[in-house]
Order: structure tokens, then C-alpha cells, then sequence
């Protein structure tokens, strides 16, 4: 006897993200539609808690929304001016390049909208869902019986530009680069004066105004540029026969542990082979409850790796921060159900997803990334340490025969140093280390920031709460350094000339009888004082104040917070 024939199976997305929530009304069932299903990819669901297989299982829709910062970012020029009607810089980040000329980055989605997956450290943790159905009409589910393998490869696609075409596509790439980041942030600016003019004349829809069509027309404008450019870059890669390679993991093949290498591969191929796979897990939905989103389709799952001890034989870590990759997901059918620990006796082909969109990896030292999972350090309360100074145990340093040993007065000048000739354990409390290390820290701040002129770091600490009181007016002129194309560089001169009579006097005078010094003397010394006032224009100095003052004040909504973006993607309920 011969099995009958079946149909291929298709792996795409699970069927809540076929339908758009919010072209549905809220609590009205949806019928997906398998149309817009046999278009779908895999996807990836984020969420901020390592039990995320557990809340999958409980709820597979109730995921973290993607935000602006899930998108890969890149440094673009910062908008001019960068300089005062003094020669002073508007901008911490900014630098000084000439006595009339200044430089400056900001950190701006690169435009190209691909996915930025953080990190396990970051308290970020993704999830690759996937449903297998039928290729046949009604698009239907399969029978989870018949699956026999399921899982998942990550790749990635690299090409080595030739070495005669570098000098060529360099400023192409550059341009593309930055043309893609302008448009991102005018598009942005365009959304937010539409709805500020919409709100502001009642209208549903905003009508015109000048600055909107000037973003408009600076819109179009980038538009064509990027077009040109990728067309200028798309004519390289054809003059040059560029392919990107699509490659993906092996292990050794000598059979070291943690150790392999990026390998060509086919889209598509018959079985995985070699290639370092990850499981996929089916979906197995609680029999009493009719409701449960994995009732309505063969739904598996799988975690995404963002970091792994895999390394090739010259020690290149498998993941890193600069290459961008992508997730097929396989499945493999039997013709007749079998143990899942003996091998399949009747095999039946093998199923593969198209990939996932791209994504790239954050850095380890990611701002958005790092802030996601604040940590608190108790400094000790030095009276209370006093009252209980004694011998104690602590961190014990071993220090054989032969250790650096110095001796210093209390000035901090070496009187003595040498190696000792003896075996020593000496304990230090915790509290010590701590102690030290902040002294440490808060010393060599304000040397590093005099010495290398990095005066935008005092924008990452918000421990003192700023009291600097800035006109309305004020206020509204900092919000122009956006980046937008409507920048008023003479409306922003003037103003800072006017700041310098208002701001210079509370700039620099002293505390008030009584009362704390908030001068720059006061909280930076006179040597940092004298380096900010003598190169930042006073809006600089604002804007430094009035975003510590904002981070600081846990009243507001806006202020830096460990549950910021932590809203859920709106479920779908299936008709």
C-alpha cells in the first residue's frame, strides 16, 4: 500500500498577526484572513520577564509593543547652528572644530526601520512564533500529530565589497545613510504638527500651515534623494557582481565544544543538516478553555538566542552588534506518528518559512538597553560603619609572594612601594570597596570630562535636583533642536543673545544665605564652571538643566522609569 499524497505545508505567522488591531473595533471578533496568512513571516514577540514561556503558553498574544527604540539606530549630524552669536556651542555633544566651525552627533533611527533586539542583560527577551498550515484550500491548521521535527536556524547575509569598488560606494553608503535618518525625523516632525494643527483648529485631518509644507516639500525632497542614491548603489552592485552570501552556523567539525564557523548555505534545503538549529516547541493549549489563542491554530515557539559562549577557531564571537540577521523556521512531517525519541521511519519532506524580517543585535553598553534594568548600590552610612567598625570578614585578597605593595601619606604621594616577601590573605568589608570606588569615581570624573572636554556625560547623571527656572519662551525655543527643516537659525541666535544678560548672572553667582550653592562654581567647581561657561551658550546650559531636572522628578510622566514602553500589543479575538 502507498500513502496517498498530501498537500505542502506552508510556516508563517500566527494567525493574531495576520489581522491589523486597529482596523477592528475593540472586543469585535475577526475571521484571519488566509490570503493575508500565506503572506506572513514568523515573527518575533518581546517581552521584559525571563518567564516568558510561561506567559506565552498562558497568553500567546500578550506581548510587548515594538518602539522607536527597537529600531536600529545610527549617528547623524547634528542640525545647525551649532554655534552661538558668541561662538559658543548650543549643544553638549557638539565640538569645536575652528573658532567659527563646530561638530556634533545624535543618535536617530538609520531609517532602513530594521529591528533592534536587545539583550538578555538588558532585561529584553524575545520569543519566535510560527503556525504551520495546510497549502490547500481554507488555508486549514495542520494535525500537531504529523509533525515530526520543528525548529529554527539563525543566518545571516554578508558580502565582501571588492577592494577596487570600496572608495567608490563609501560616500554612497554615507549619503544613504544620512538621507535615511533626515527622512525618518522630518517624517516625524510632519505627524506631530499635523496632529498639534488638527488639535488646534478642531479640524479631523490638519488642512496646511507654513512650517508643515515646508516639512512636506523637505520631505520630497529626501525622498529623492535616497531613490537616487540607492540607485547609484544598486548600479555598483551590478558593475561589481556583488551577492550576498547567505551563511549559517556549524560546529566543529573536529568536535570542539563552543567552537564553529559561518558556512554557505541554501535557502531551502531538503534537510538542516549540519547546520546549528534551535528547537521550536509546540503550543499545547489547555482542553477547557475554547477561547485560548492556541485553540485556533498549530502554533510553535522557540526562544530567540541574543548571545551565546560560540566562537570560531580565532575566537570572533558567533553573535555580535554588527552583523544583521535573520530566522527561518523548518518543520519535518512523518506519514505515521512515532516516538519522538527514535528516529522517523517515514519521512516526508521538510517545510521551510521564508525569513523573518532583519535584525540586529544591541550593543552590551546600549543606553536605552542598560536603562531597561536600573541597579541600586547602598552606599554605607558612615556613622552608622563607625559605630560598628571592627575586624570582619569580607572580600578576601590572596596575595602570594612577590605582590605590588604601596604605601602612601595623606596627601596621596607614595612614600613607599615595593613587592612583599611573604604570603598574605588581608579582608576588606564590603562597605570599604564601596567606599572607595565612589570616591574614586568622583574624583576622576570631573578630570576625565576637564581633560577630554566630554561635558555631555553630566546629561547621564541626575542625582541633584536642579532648581534653574527657565522662561516658557525658553522652553520652547530648546524644543526647536530637532532636527526639523523649519530651523529659525536667526530666531535661535537672538534668543541666545538674549539668554546671555538673563542666565549669565545665576550662572555664576553664589548661594544664597543660607542656602546651597546651584552656581556652576558651586556644583562643578571653578575649573568646570570656567570650562562650560567659556564654551557653552547658556541654551546649552538650560537644556542640561531642564533634562536632569525632568530625569529627576518622579512626578513626571516622562521621566526616565524601569516600566517606560512596557505596553502590550492589542489582541485580536478570534471569531
Amino acid at each position: 500500500m502507498k500513502h496517498p499524497p498530501e498537500r505542502d505545508w506552508m510556516v508563517v505567522a500566527p494567525w493574531w498577526h495576520w489581522t491589523d488591531p486597529g482596523t477592528t473595533l475593540p472586543g469585535q471578533a475577526v475571521a484571519p484572513d488566509p490570503q493575508k496568512g500565506r503572506l506572513t513571516q514568523p515573527v518575533f514577540q518581546k517581552y521584559d520577564s525571563p518567564k516568558l514561556v510561561n506567559d506565552f503558553i498562558a497568553d500567546p498574544q500578550r506581548s510587548l509593543k515594538y518602539v522607536d527604540d527597537d529600531l536600529v539606530h545610527a549617528l547623524q549630524d547634528l542640525p545647525q547652528p551649532l554655534l552661538s552669536i558668541k561662538k559658543k556651542l548650543f549643544r553638549l555633544g557638539a565640538t569645536k572644530t575652528g573658532p567659527d566651525t563646530a561638530t556634533g552627533k545624535q543618535y536617530v533611527p538609520d531609517g532602513t526601520n530594521t529591528r533592534k533586539i536587545f539583550l538578555n542583560t538588558h532585561k529584553r527577551f524575545y520569543l519566535v512564533a510560527c503556525g504551520i498550515h495546510c497549502d490547500g484550500p481554507g488555508f486549514p491548521k495542520v494535525a500537531r500529530e504529523k509533525v515530526c521535527k520543528a525548529g529554527f536556524v539563525i543566518r545571516r547575509r554578508t558580502a565582501k565589497p571588492p577592494s577596487c569598488g570600496v572608495d567608490e560606494v563609501t560616500p554612497i553608503l554615507r549619503s544613504l545613510q544620512k538621507g535615511r535618518g533626515r527622512l525618518t525625523r522630518v517624517n516625524q516632525l510632519a505627524h506631530i504638527e499635523s496632529v498639534a494643527l488638527a488639535a488646534a483648529t478642531g479640524a479631523e485631518q490638519a488642512t496646511s500651515s507654513a512650517k508643515l509644507d515646508s516639512l512636506l516639500k523637505t520631505r520630497i525632497s529626501l525622498q529623492a534623494l535616497v531613490e537616487s542614491e540607492k540607485a547609484r548603489f544598486d548600479g555598483w552592485v551590478k558593475r561589481f557582481n556583488v551577492v550576498p552570501q547567505l551563511q549559517g552556523w556549524f560546529p566543529s567539525p573536529q568536535g570542539f565544544d563552543k567552537v564553529g564557523c559561518w558556512g554557505q548555505v541554501d535557502e531551502m534545503p531538503d534537510d538542516p543538516g549540519l547546520e546549528s538549529s534551535f528547537p521550536l516547541y509546540p503550543l499545547i493549549p489547555d482542553k477547557n478553555a475554547p477561547t485560548h489563542a492556541g485553540q485556533f491554530g498549530t502554533i510553535y515557539f522557540g526562544m530567540l538566542p541574543t548571545s551565546s559562549h560560540d566562537c570560531d577557531k580565532s575566537g570572533r564571537p558567533r553573535f555580535d552588534d554588527q552583523e544583521y540577521y535573520e530566522v527561518r523556521c523548518w518543520v519535518q512531517r512523518h506519514l505515521v506518528p512515532h516516538d519522538p525519541d527514535q528516529a522517523c521511519p517515514c519521512p516526508d519532506g521538510t517545510f521551510w518559512s521564508v525569513p523573518t524580517r532583519p535584525y540586529k543585535l544591541a550593543s552590551h553598553f546600549d543606553l536605552t538597553g542598560t536603562g531597561h534594568h536600573p541597579v541600586t548600590i547602598q552606599l554605607p552610612d558612615l556613622n552608622t560603619l563607625a559605630a560598628q567598625a571592627k575586624p570582619s570578614l569580607g572580600v578576601g585578597l590572596a596575595k602570594p609572594v612577590g605582590s605590588l605593595m604601596v604605601t602612601a601619606d595623606d596627601t596621596g604621594k607614595i612614600v613607599d612601594h615595593g613587592r612583599s616577601s611573604k604570603i598574605e590573605i588581608c579582608f576588606l568589608p564590603i562597605p570599604l570597596i564601596t567606599i572607595v570606588a565612589t570616591f574614586v569615581f568622583e574624583l576622576f570624573l570631573p578630570v576625565i570630562m576637564l581633560l577630554f572636554q566630554l561635558w555631555w556625560m553630566l546629561a547621564l547623571k541626575f542625582c541633584i535636583p536642579p532648581e534653574l527656572d527657565v522662561a516658557a519662551g525658553v522652553n520652547a525655543e530648546l524644543a526647536t533642536q530637532d532636527g526639523g527643516a523649519s530651523f529659525d537659525i536667526k530666531a535661535d541666535l537672538s534668543v541666545d543673545a538674549s539668554l546671555e544678560l538673563t542666565l549669565d548672572p545665576f550662572l555664576l553667582k553664589g548661594p544664597a544665605p543660607g542656602g546651597v550653592d546651584l552656581s556652576l562654581n558651586g556644583r562643578f567647581g571653578v575649573a568646570a564652571a570656567k570650562n562650560l561657561y567659556d564654551n557653552y551658550s547658556p541654551i546649552a546650559l538650560a537644556n542640561l538643566e531642564l533634562q536632569v531636572n525632568q530625569a529627576g522628578d518622579p512626578t513626571r510622566t516622562d521621566s526616565p522609569s524601569a516600566v517606560a514602553n512596557l505596553d502590550f500589543e492589542t489582541e485580536v479575538k478570534h471569531a
